[in-house]
């Protein structure tokens, strides 16, 4: 059942990530605090980092790259200030993301007490 949830929590992500990338108007209100009309290059070239985050963490938490244990703490790290960042927004709709990333934040926690 998590790994369903997590299934769920990656699609999400990757939905708005690429959303971003292709500035798509669905994104607006959900990404980048809901501030923008149209996304900025920077802006989109940097969601073209946190893509291949994203995809890094699903290649890891799926069990197709090994990752050391500092990879796994920072990751998780990142979960929790991702997760805060979304909870914290100033969009309504953003504040929902906190959701998925809690579940990412979780499961790189579990992979961290596993390496112990």
């Amino acid at each position: 059942m998590f790994k369903t949830g997590l299934l769920l929590a990656f699609g999400w992500n990757f939905y708005l990530v690429v959303g971003v990338i292709a500035n798509q108007s669905y994104v607006f209100e959900r990404a980048a605090g809901g501030q923008f009309d149209s996304f900025p290059i920077g802006i989109r070239i940097a969601y073209l980092l946190n893509l291949s985050i994203v995809i890094y963490q699903a290649l890891i938490l799926f069990g197709r790259v090994k990752a050391r244990r500092i990879v796994i703490r920072s990751l998780f790290i990142l979960g929790v200030l991702s997760v805060l960042v979304n909870a914290f927004s100033q969009s309504p709709l953003e504040r929902w993301n906190a959701i998925p990333a809690a579940l990412i934040a979780y499961a790189f926690f579990k992979e961290l007490k596993k390496k112990n």
